[in-house]
């Protein structure tokens, strides 16, 4: 039983006093939760990162798309150009002579520009192009016919957009084999340029 005189004892339904710096706080967060004015912008701040997020990757997803669809491109192209002319070196002068280095490049660039810049054959071109010639005269090589062979090799190394130092690059690779047909036992009569460029 309690012994104390009424008007010492706790009423009921009293509240708790707060410290000072609590009280602080249950007054700035019952004031922020009245005033919802500025509730839009801090959830569209919050919404738009994953936004831009979510557009940075469709946009960078078609970029690669099309960068290594160019590169595809650039490659076949090259190879066929340079098939082309080494088949009307033949026609004209009974010899094959393979286009040089520097025109098989060319042919390429035509075709890749402008998603892709333009390649070279020396360590550090970006993108990178091997290029090797095959003496098939004597068809010695595999089950390819007599004549000339022509394997290139383009690579490149693709940033995405947007984050040029997170990102060291994402590496595409495309190689196709062409061949020149020619008649059996004529080694004498090919003349290639350039063996291989790489």
């Amino acid at each position: 039983m309690n012994t104390q005189p009424p008007h010492l004892l706790p009423r009921q339904g009293a509240r708790r006093r707060l410290s000072p710096f609590r009280f602080f706080l249950s007054a700035i967060s019952l004031k922020f939760w009245r005033h919802r004015r500025a509730a839009a912008a801090v959830e569209f701040a919050i919404s738009a990162l994953a936004l831009l997020a979510f557009l940075m990757a469709i946009f960078n997803l078609g970029m690669l798309g099309f960068s290594l669809g160019a590169l595809a491109r650039g490659v076949q192209a090259a190879a066929r150009n340079s098939a082309v002319y080494t088949s009307a070196q033949f026609t004209s002068s009974k010899a094959f002579v393979t286009p040089s280095c520097a025109t098989t490049v060319g042919y390429f660039n035509s075709a890749v520009s402008p998603p892709l810049p333009a390649a070279g054959t020396s360590v550090g071109s970006n993108p990178l192009l091997s290029i090797s010639w095959t003496n098939n005269a004597g068809s010695t090589v595999g089950s390819y016919p007599p004549g000339v062979i022509l394997t290139l090799t383009g690579s490149y190394s693709w940033v995405p957009f947007g984050f040029d130092g997170l990102f060291s690059g994402i590496p595409l690779k495309i190689s196709t084999v062409a061949t020149v047909m020619g008649t059996a036992g004529t080694t004498s009569t090919i003349t290639i340029t350039a063996a291989s460029c790489s």
